[in-house]
């Protein structure tokens, strides 16, 4: 059965940008041949939580595609011996939330356009 899925990705924030780009390059070619690929979405670097493998800044991106039942299994087979892959995560994604999640950014943006600016711009709040 295809499932939508999304799979976060750390990879060593220490390396390259070079080097960093050739591994995202990888790992998104690795989606597009086992998966119907939707999109990447580039968190770029962070500090991390904890100390992992003696690195404390991950590069973090997430991968959207749709799938089936097996593919976790077969990633984590592909990323096991990769040691610029500190950390990833499988998960299966609620379209759901997802479409609520965009209703109220979009009502959100709504609100903002809608609501009148200071006409002066002096007055001070408290």
């Amino acid at each position: 059965m295809i499932r939508p899925y999304e799979t976060a990705v750390v990879i060593d924030g220490t390396l390259s940008d070079d080097a960093i780009q050739k591994e995202q390059d990888q790992l998104e070619g690795f989606f597009k041949a086992n998966s119907e690929f939707e999109k990447s979405d580039v968190w770029g670097k962070r500090a991390l939580a904890y100390t992992i493998k003696k690195k404390k800044i991950g590069h973090y991106v997430v991968f959207y595609y749709k799938a089936s039942g097996d593919i976790a299994a077969v990633f984590d087979k592909h990323v096991k011996l990769d040691e610029a892959v500190l950390r990833h995560l499988t998960t299966i994604r609620d379209l759901k939330n997802e479409a609520a999640r965009e209703a109220f950014a979009a009502r959100k943006e709504e609100i903002r356009i809608d609501k009148p600016d200071d006409e002066d711009g002096d007055e001070e709040r408290d």
